[in-house]
Parts: C-alpha cells; sequence; structure tokens
C-alpha cells in the first residue's frame, strides 16, 4: 500500500511561474527552481515562511529558463533557456556559456561527467562536452517538432528524446548516431520521458493521457499501453501526462514512477504491474514542473509560483487494496520547520555563497 501525504505549501516570491525544479544532489532541503522571468533561486524547504536562500536574478535576461540540472561530480548548477550557462554556486560565477543555435531549448540532459545534451522547439538533438570551450559534438535532426524531454541510460550511452509530434527516439552518444529505427508517428505528442530499466522498459507520457510502454533496444512500436484517469469534475483533454520522475523506495522493492499530469494531480505509478498506486493532492491548474528526492522520498510538485511538497509512504506489511490511496495531508501551518531562513539574496556574492554551500 502506499500515499502520497501532503507535508507542506510553498509560496515562492519574486516570480508567476515556476518552469522546472530539481532537488540540489548535496542537500535534500535545497530545491533550486527556474523561472519564467529568467531567475534561479535556490529554496530551504524546511522553510515556508521565507524560503528563499539564494536568487540569481536575471541569470538569463530577457529569456525564460525552461530546464535546470547539476552536473555530475562537481554539482554545478546547468541552466537551459536560448543558451546553456554552467554556474558555480561555491564561488558564484559563470564558469561556461554555451550557445544553442537560434531556437530555444526545450528539454536538457546531464549525461555524465563531461557531457550534457538538450533538444529544441525545431526538433534538433545535440551534445556538448561542457568542460571545455568547443563546439558541438553531436547534432541530429530527426523530429519534426520539438524535444518535449530527455532522458539517459544508467551506462550513459543512450539517449531518449520524446517529442511532441508522437515520436520517440533514442540517440547512441558514443557513436553519435541515433539508434534505428525511430518511433511510429503517434496521433498524441509525447510529453515525458523516463528510463525503467529494472523492468527492462522505456516509459513515455502523452498528450491523451497514456503512459506509452516501449521495450528497451525496441523503439518501432510499443509492447503497452497505460491510460491515466482524470479527475472528475476536470475538462475532457486536460490530462496530459507532462512531467515523470522514476523514484527508487528501497533495495527490495521496485522503484516508483511519479507523474505530474494535466488535471492538476500527482500520481505515483507501480510498472508490471501497471497501476495507479497513490494520488497526491490536487493543484488548482496544471502541474508544471515535477521533482523528486529519494534521500527523503519526498516529491515537489507547482503549477504556477506555489510549490506543493509531498511524502511518499510505502507500507512494507500492508496489503494492497484496489485503486489509489489519496491523503489530504497537513496544511503548512502545522508542519514543523527547522533552521531560519536566510531570506532572499540578489546578486549574492561570491563570499556569501561559498559560506551558504559550504556544507553541501
Amino acid at each position: 500500500m502506499a500515499c502520497l501525504r501532503k507535508i507542506k505549501q510553498i509560496d515562492v516570491p519574486y516570480t508567476e511561474m515556476i518552469f522546472d525544479m530539481k532537488y540540489v544532489p548535496t542537500n535534500s532541503r535545497m530545491l533550486a527552481c527556474a523561472t519564467v522571468e529568467g531567475d534561479v533561486m535556490i529554496l530551504d524547504s524546511s522553510n515556508t515562511t521565507k524560503p528563499v536562500s539564494l536568487h540569481l536574478s536575471k541569470h538569463h535576461k530577457g529569456s525564460s529558463i525552461r530546464r535546470i540540472a547539476f552536473t555530475a561530480n562537481d554539482h554545478n548548477l546547468v541552466t537551459a533557456a536560448k543558451t546553456i550557462k554552467i554556474f558555480d554556486l561555491n564561488h558564484g560565477k559563470v564558469l561556461r556559456k554555451i550557445s544553442a543555435g537560434t531556437s530555444k531549448i526545450h528539454a536538457l540532459s546531464v549525461i555524465d561527467q563531461y557531457l550534457l545534451c538538450a533538444g529544441d522547439d525545431e526538433g534538433c538533438f545535440r551534445v556538448w562536452d561542457y568542460r571545455e570551450n568547443r563546439g558541438c559534438l553531436m547534432e541530429i535532426k530527426e523530429c519534426d517538432d520539438y524535444i518535449s524531454d530527455l532522458d539517459v541510460d544508467s551506462d550513459r550511452k543512450i539517449v531518449v528524446a520524446s517529442s511532441g509530434e508522437g515520436t520517440l527516439s533514442a540517440f547512441n552518444v558514443r557513436a553519435r548516431r541515433m539508434e534505428q529505427p525511430q518511433s511510429e508517428l503517434f496521433d498524441a505528442g509525447f510529453q515525458s520521458v523516463r528510463f525503467y530499466e529494472e523492468r527492462g522498459r522505456v516509459l513515455v507520457g502523452a498528450e491523451d493521457g497514456a503512459i506509452n510502454i516501449f521495450n528497451i533496444n525496441e523503439w518501432g512500436n510499443i509492447s503497452d499501453r497505460y491510460p491515466i484517469r482524470c479527475s472528475a469534475g476536470r475538462a475532457s483533454g486536460v490530462c496530459s501526462i507532462d512531467h515523470m520522475e522514476v523514484l527508487s523506495v528501497g533495495d527490495d522493492q521496485a522503484s516508483v514512477v511519479l507523474l505530474g499530469v494535466g488535471d492538476g494531480k500527482i500520481r505515483a505509478m507501480s510498472v508490471l504491474p501497471n497501476k495507479i498506486i497513490a494520488e497526491g493532492e490536487c493543484h488548482p491548474s496544471s502541474v508544471e514542473s515535477l521533482a523528486a528526492c529519494s534521500t527523503t522520498k519526498q516529491v515537489a510538485s507547482s503549477d504556477t509560483n506555489c510549490i506543493f511538497i509531498h511524502e511518499l509512504i510505502i507500507n512494507e506489511t500492508g496489503d494492497d487494496q484496489e485503486g489509489p490511496q489519496v491523503s489530504a495531508g497537513d496544511s503548512a501551518s502545522n508542519v514543523s520547520t527547522s533552521g531560519s531562513g536566510s531570506g532572499s539574496k540578489k546578486a549574492a556574492s561570491s563570499s556569501s555563497m561559498t559560506n551558504f554551500f559550504a556544507d553541501l
């Protein structure tokens, strides 16, 4: 039996929309947020009254930041807008700026200790060595519409890309080619994609509310399909599976797939058997971003500038029940917080950032 219990709500200042979120790899309390205004904020999720610990105002001036990530070893911040910036949080400086051409970046993924990849609005897939100031290592355009999401396998060899045109593509970054065949063209656009390697699958979320399931290395067509039911009272056609994360819950248990859905709910799903095992509290509008932390089993989701944080609870001894388990959760006012907020730090100095991240 599983439950998604809402434990707090954070209203984020200085922005009207959060486009992407990631937990800081070295500190499970901290959330990095990318905004429509081109800002980056590091939030302390334990402080709901003054959550902003670091504010990089106009980090991408005049351009919305669509994706955010962290490098593999040194955990530098990677942000993608019209360009890609790699930012050293400890010293407060931009290490590298990568030009991504004329089209805006829609998807971003760090492959390993030196490679990152991106997909743009025109359907072009590119790979760079982010350690050096040199050109693109790999560039392939096989999609006629935007690349919506990217994920990399555990061997750091294959990157899968979902596209708004309704195709799945697999790119071999070592051989610098696209693996054949590209998937059939589906009626509904693909919005999210994740490897689920413990079952040998790739999961793709579509605009029509279905999880399309591919076998790894069998990219031509799906092996299974699982539709998601929208919440009652919501208009039809808003159940797009826009965001997806795979959360490890223990060595002896299968990972849980977390879904951010257009009806405003996050859902927890098991794979083989394909089943919704839990639902979180509903956002007033569609889920715009989703992040998960395997250390704390917490899930952060946002609609506009409001973040819900749920805790995934797995009852190892309880009997599984039919249907998802829904918990209204606790209000933010009932959640005890630890530590004191450090407030907003616009245009923070190098020394202040070094002190703040010294324990990360």
